[in-house]
């Protein structure tokens, strides 16, 4: 009995030890270099993947420099021909990916083949993307002057494979020594359909703007437009619009305005300084047909920060020109603040 029982704890000694011997199970990356990067796979997209490692936090690889993947967890793979994994793990073989099918046949794939890796489900055609942000930024000065003033906008977008919905809107109010010296406001609604060509897109605009240090009651806004996105990956996202608008603008001191006119818009985001920090660059313009030097244009360069969860701050300029207003008014405008603000 007493050799039945240390067999028995032997073996159970041995097991204890051969567990803590095995290496933690983990996603793995081989370069083509011959490193490795072990890890939890998160997405795979727009030529590079995101892994979250132990040591580094989350790293971005680039898919180009990817020999081969495996995956400890399952996992939806979209490939670039439309087709769809689910629920299946990646192993390596021979510098190559195998992954089973849904009729459990063995697929064999190269990182150039996949699209993405866990996508959301908008990017399967499973309905809407919502994302929005709402921010305010606010100062009060006591003392031989004194200022009021307050910023307050919102951005909001649906995102699905085939189309997309914008909203945004600003107002602008300052005060000093009791008087307005600032107050107006901006609403813009977009619609974007893609193409067939996903980078290219058409849209239709419809905005409306007041002004009332500059006598402008209600400018109205309306056109279509092209559009293309000539980049879209983490570290840069860019793309460009340019269209036709009719434009209706009423003053309450002036004669009221309407004419035919070009208007372009351009978008730049980028990841670049990492920690979820973003440089954006947001420029919009019309021209009048019948009268080129009355342009308008709004541009916004800013640097947003993560502050704690969805809590963001950011710091930016904003430059107007109005080269419709009359000889009383500045045609330009250019307002530099640090608001704090909230996302989606």
């Amino acid at each position: 009995m007493f050799k039945c029982c240390t067999r028995h704890a032997f073996a159970l000694v041995f097991s204890l030890l051969f567990c803590v011997s095995l290496p933690a199970l983990a996603d793995e990356i081989r370069l083509r270099d011959g490193s490795v990067v072990r890890g939890t796979i998160l997405t795979a997209e727009a030529g590079q993947v995101t892994i979250e490692t132990g040591f580094a936090g989350v790293l971005l690889v680039n898919s180009a420099e990817i020999a081969s993947m495996f995956t400890d967890q399952e996992v939806t793979v979209l490939m670039h021909d439309g087709r769809v994994i689910e629920n299946q793990r990646i192993a390596s073989r021979d510098d190559a990916m195998v992954m089973m099918n849904d009729s459990l046949e063995t697929v064999l794939l190269s990182v150039e083949q996949v699209d993405q890796i866990n996508p959301e489900p908008w990017e399967l055609g499973k309905g809407y993307k919502w994302t929005g942000g709402i921010s305010t930024a606010i100062q009060l000065e006591k003392g031989n002057t004194d200022t009021q003033e307050l910023d307050f906008d919102v951005n909001t977008a649906w995102r699905s494979l085939r189309d997309r919905y914008f909203i945004s809107g600003i107002y602008e109010l300052d005060e000093a020594n009791g008087e307005r010296n600032k107050d107006k406001w901006r609403w813009r609604n977009k619609y974007d359909y893609f193409l067939e060509d996903v980078d290219n897109y058409v849209g239709g605009l419809l905005s409306f703007e007041g002004d009332d240090i500059a006598n402008l009651d209600l400018r109205t806004v309306a056109g279509p437009y092209l559009g293309r996105q000539f980049f879209h990956n983490n570290y840069l996202s860019v793309q460009g619009e340019v269209g036709l608008v009719y434009v209706d603008q009423q003053y309450s001191m002036e004669p009221n305005n309407r004419y035919p006119g070009g208007n372009w818009a351009f978008h730049l985001t980028s990841d670049y300084l990492g920690g979820s920090t973003t440089i954006y660059l947001d420029h919009d313009g019309v021209m009048n047909f019948e009268a080129t030097d009355e342009l308008l244009l709004n541009t916004v360069l800013g640097l947003n920060f993560p502050i704690y969860g969805r809590l963001q701050a950011a710091a930016e300029l904003r430059l107007k020109y109005d080269g419709s207003v009359g000889a009383d008014t500045e045609e330009s405008d250019r307002t530099f603040r640090v608001k704090l603000g909230y996302t989606w």
